[in-house]
């Protein structure tokens, strides 16, 4: 297994809001066959090694660029500078809880109706996750239809929001859901910042009790 969660618990219990991400899949190796030889650790001690390792690149650094945005002023991407010359951006990281539906390890490219077999397997463990991590504000990487009936919601229940109209969200039962591309989508970096930015900024009533 590649373990997920809450970053830093002590720094995710202090501050709001509490912002929780969920994925496909971790990217890990593969033997020549195409099995899964990697595993075995953690995404949630290992994060700041895996996010340094990819530099100003999908999937760490967009996630950093909103996390810090967020609990600075709802900064554009544009006023920020990269999280190779600006640490802080890097420590945005300890804010956030992150989980995947698969647990082992996946390849770059995910096969939908794979992950949807993983959410079915682990769906008892995964309302666990939500349950405990108890998030303020749930972003998907696309894959938020899996998580309907777990979370009350309908497909009707969403619309477009952001500038650039790159994500969906809608507000229920005290929660922000917003479903976007994976953070490793290859379009604008810049538009899928600020379109998850300003749908957080406009629609989360939460207070904002850190600066980082």
């Amino acid at each position: 297994m590649i373990y997920d969660g809450i970053v830093d618990i002590d720094r995710y219990l202090s501050i709001s809001p509490k912002i929780l991400w969920i994925l496909k899949e971790p990217y890990d190796d593969f033997d020549k066959d195409g099995k899964p030889c990697g595993g075995g650790w953690s995404i949630t001690e290992d994060v700041f090694a895996c996010a340094e390792k990819h530099t100003n690149k999908a999937p760490w650094a967009p996630i950093a660029y909103v996390t810090y945005s967020v609990f600075n002023n709802f900064l554009k991407y544009s006023e920020m500078d990269y999280v190779t010359e600006d640490p802080r951006i890097w420590e945005a990281l300890k804010n956030i809880a992150y989980i995947n539906v698969n647990k082992f390890p996946g390849k770059t490219t995910s096969d939908l109706e794979i992950v949807a077999s993983y959410y079915r397997k682990n769906r008892e463990l995964l309302n666990k996750q939500i349950k405990a991590i108890n998030p303020d504000i749930v972003i998907a990487g696309n894959i938020l239809y899996l998580f309907y009936e777990d979370f009350n919601l309908t497909k009707s229940d969403l619309k477009s929001g952001g500038p650039g109209k790159s994500a969906e969200y809608c507000q229920k039962n005290g929660r922000l859901f917003i479903n976007a591309y994976h953070p490793s989508y290859r379009g604008s970096k810049q538009t899928y910042v600020d379109d998850l930015v300003a749908i957080i900024k406009e629609h989360s009533s939460v207070n904002h009790s850190v600066k980082l």
